[in-house]
């Protein structure tokens, strides 16, 4: 009988490491446009992930101007072969991080005295995945 051998891909933290939030004077439109940079380092030897994932906020009127950057890691243990890697890093790892950024922009908007919280919708970032695969160096 052969065993299952499974990768584990841990999500090990997340850190804000950048936060901007400009409010111009003059109701902001609840139509906003977002915008990912998203990059990465994978350490190939020890099996780390770092995700760089930074997202602008503009509303349509252009008086509302928030941007979040933010790092997370990840491991990957266990039996992985090459063709998963791409999957766990590129799709997975944007999608456990936005969460985390989610929050961050509705408790900023709303403890900044803003009178109409952002709560950004939850997203399917897979359209990130090339985006973030031709921007990852491997060390």
């Amino acid at each position: 009988m052969s065993e299952n051998i499974k990768s584990t891909f841990q999500f090990d933290n997340f850190k804000i490491i950048r936060s901007v939030f400009e409010k111009k004077e003059g109701d902001a439109s609840q139509k906003i446009n977002l915008h990912f940079s998203p990059k990465a380092k994978y350490y190939k030897e020890i099996a780390k992930f770092e995700l760089f994932l930074g997202l602008t906020i503009n509303d349509i009127n252009n008086l509302l101007h928030i941007e979040v950057d933010a790092i997370a890691q990840f491991t990957l243990g266990g039996k992985t072969e090459e063709k998963d890697i791409s999957n766990y890093f590129y799709v997975n790892a944007p999608a456990l991080l936005f969460p985390y950024i989610r929050a961050y922009i509705a408790t900023l908007t709303t403890l900044s005295g803003y009178l109409k919280p952002i709560t950004l919708p939850t997203l399917n970032l897979i359209t990130l995945a090339k985006q973030l695969e031709s921007n990852t160096e491997i060390i």
